[in-house]
């Protein structure tokens, strides 16, 4: 009988033994594959629950054992400890390290890149869909006056804002600290030096950022930048009219126009600044930081007139005098009726 007993207690140590072991081998072997598109980024809502995130992690095909990684992640009590947030993850990971990083909510950055854009549902559409509040509580909030009042702006100048980079930021950032993120970093970019140029200028930052999104949309040859900013400079410096055409295009927001017409001069608006002299009430465009150094930092010259070459590189010719002016307009007007562009 004792040896029965023995033999019952030996074979109850194997098999916990053996239990123990496909625990471990479960739990420590690497579980994440190798993708050609590198790391994995796990996106867990708010209110999400663990069927969503075995969802996901199967429908991308992530892990080479989805079981495995239930299994773990219930030993660990991870399904009611759920948290929202982006998490990347690595080939190679084993399930004890997924459920680690998953359960203690221990999110990753992501690189939130956007460009300059002339409307502000452009800009929410670039933004939002990035991140988890999305494109229309993010356009809610860029076209709320007393919203953006706290922050220093309005509905016309809020593109000023934005400065286009790539920044790192959480997911999960709520509309509130998106905001004070992005405000951060307008502070951080307008330090003590740019806002000494600006001064020098007689200018203030919303000013300066106007004339930027003008150079902005002019040209996007970063050479000819510092070039236009001094000429838009010498206008305002003699009370010329700046006569941009990208500031009708914007008034009339068609965006189709590809050749500005007298009857487009004609918009009454105080963006046309063919009609109205001085700088228009906002910006025209969220203007990247070569625009906005380019106004700091003006190329020094006589030029008050510009025109598209006529050989659509993107350049310009540049004319000090309206009778040099008129011959390079002139060529370039030949060159558009050559393209049959008429609108």
């Amino acid at each position: 009988m004792r040896r029965w007993f023995w033999r019952i207690v030996l074979l109850l140590i194997l098999l916990g033994a053996a239990g123990a072991g496909y625990g471990y081998w479960k739990a420590f072997t690497p579980n994440v594959k190798v993708r050609k598109e590198g790391d994995y980024a796990l996106k867990i809502n708010r209110g999400d629950g663990f069927d969503h995130v075995m969802q996901d992690l199967k429908a991308a095909q992530v892990l080479q054992d989805p079981s495995a990684f239930s299994m773990v992640a219930k030993f660990r009590g991870y399904p009611s400890l759920v948290k929202p947030g982006l998490y990347y993850l690595k080939a190679g990971m084993n399930n004890w390290q997924i459920v680690n990083k998953l359960r203690s909510g221990a999110q990753d950055q992501m690189k939130l890149t956007f460009r300059s854009h002339r409307t502000l549902d452009e800009i929410a559409d670039d933004i939002g869909p990035q991140m988890e509040f999305g494109a229309e509580a993010f356009r809610s909030k860029l076209k709320d006056s007393d919203y953006l009042k706290e922050y220093g702006f309005n509905e016309k100048t809020v593109r000023g804002l934005f400065v286009p980079d790539t920044y790192f930021v959480y997911w999960t950032l709520s509309l509130d600290e998106f905001f004070q993120k992005m405000k951060r970093e307008y502070d951080t970019f307008w330090n003590a030096d740019r806002k000494a140029k600006a001064a020098k200028l007689d200018m203030s930052i919303a000013e300066v950022i106007t004339l930027a999104s003008i150079v902005q949309a002019e040209t996007y040859m970063s050479a000819e930048r510092p070039i236009v900013a001094g000429l838009y400079l010498n206008r305002l410096r003699d009370n010329i009219p700046l006569q941009a055409d990208p500031t009708v295009i914007f008034a009339m927001q068609d965006w189709s126009i590809r050749r500005v017409l007298l009857k487009h001069l004609e918009t009454d608006s105080p963006y046309n600044t063919y009609k109205y002299a001085g700088l228009p009430p906002g910006p025209i465009n969220n203007p990247e930081r070569s625009a906005v150094e380019a106004v700091l930092s003006p190329a020094d010259h006589n030029y008050i007139f510009m025109c598209a070459k006529e050989d659509f590189s993107g350049y310009h010719n540049f004319a000090a005098t309206l009778s040099q002016h008129n011959r390079n307009a002139a060529a370039y007007q030949r060159a558009m009726n050559k393209q049959k562009v008429y609108r």
